[in-house]
């Protein structure tokens, strides 16, 4: 008979049981661990900027309701005076009532105008030639040896070279710039 201070039978206790409880245990503690550390970066993570939806409220239909206004009485007409001149007249021969003016006969290849001068480009079958006036003190100048030029012409008188295009006429003498005028008016014939 076994006494009391006899060890007991060692009795049949399966290992695997052990060891499963265990590792259920510790699953459980690592999940619980990464479940907290989520609930931390989505927490912490919030305190910045967030996308937020708003709804905009619907507008109403502004086509039905100026169909649906009543019409409004017609204001009176009033002429405007027609606009001044900026400059001399003009026409398809240059300028009116001026030397800066082609022939009968000829056209106006060019017509162009400066703060300080007029000036035209007469065209006579594809001959051309510049005419045209200081304004300060009329000085008039006609020139025959006239080409195309880019989108303008250029003129010789000796040495003088007039180059006249949409945006400016320059005056050169020699390699010298001696003037450049912005162009304040330019027409193409």
């Amino acid at each position: 008979m076994p006494t009391l201070t006899d060890n007991p039978p060692a009795q049949d206790i399966p290992q695997r049981n052990l060891l499963t409880s265990k590792a259920s245990a510790l699953s459980i503690v690592l999940a619980s661990v990464a479940t907290l550390a989520i609930v931390f970066l989505i927490v912490n993570s919030s305190s910045g900027p967030s996308t937020q939806v708003q709804s905009v409220p619907a507008q109403p239909d502004t086509v039905s309701q100026w169909v649906a206004a009543p019409a409004k009485p017609a204001l009176p007409t009033v002429a405007e005076p027609p606009p001044a001149p900026v400059g001399p007249a003009t026409d398809v021969r240059g300028f009116v009532d001026s030397e800066a003016r082609c022939d009968p006969g000829e056209r106006a290849a060019a017509i162009a105008r400066t703060a300080r001068s007029v000036m035209v480009v007469c065209d006579d079958s594809g001959s051309y030639r510049y005419r045209g006036i200081r304004l300060r003190d009329g000085a008039f100048l006609e020139l025959d040896d006239v080409r195309p030029f880019g989108a303008g012409f250029e003129a010789h008188n000796g040495g003088t070279t007039y180059r006249l295009s949409p945006t400016e006429l320059v005056v050169l003498n020699g390699e010298s710039l001696q003037s450049r005028d912005a162009i304040l008016e330019f027409r193409v014939g």
